[in-house]
């Protein structure tokens, strides 16, 4: 009987001490759970797992978020300098779209709905992206997010995020 005393004390210290905690995990997840700079330090693409992926940050502030990142398994290499800027060779061209091909960028608006985090781009590097709504399943634990893909999405990704800060 001494026990079960013990367990309701501290059950009731938990429950007054942490009272934000409890309504947190009872409201499940919000736009402010993603407050934050958040670092990708997992991908799984087509049944690939990627844990060392290139560099890529994400930051949601008051319900906005910016998304830069680099799309490849090995870091860019750098276009060398064009002989005449002003009239790039075929070779030139080349260089610099493989430079830049594999870095995305977006901002704009984002949302939580249950389990959906849904961002309303406003701009992005590739303009046919600019007025595009894309929803992700998250599954939030602590500090790291992992956002998938839609069933039957042409990426079947998964992206697991860390908190920077």
């Amino acid at each position: 009987m001494k026990q079960h005393h013990i367990a309701l004390l501290i059950l009731a210290t938990f429950t007054f001490a942490f009272p934000g905690q409890i309504a947190f995990a009872q409201e499940g997840l919000t736009a402010k759970s993603f407050e934050g700079v958040w670092k990708i330090t997992k991908v799984v693409k087509a049944g690939v797992t990627n844990n060392n992926p290139q560099p890529g940050l994400t930051i949601f502030s008051h319900g906005y978020f910016t998304l830069i990142r680099v799309n490849s398994s090995e870091a860019r290499q750098p276009s060398p300098t064009p002989k005449d800027p002003a009239k790039l060779t075929d070779a030139e061209k080349i260089a610099r779209y493989d430079e830049w091909a594999p870095f995305t960028a977006s901002a704009g608006t984002y949302e939580v709905k249950g389990n959906k985090l849904i961002a309303h781009i406003v701009v992005a590097k590739a303009a046919r992206n600019m007025t595009l709504s894309e929803e992700v399943t998250i599954k939030f634990e602590g500090d790291t997010f992992v956002a998938s893909s839609p069933p039957g999405s042409p990426n079947n990704e998964q992206t697991t995020y860390t908190r920077v800060r």
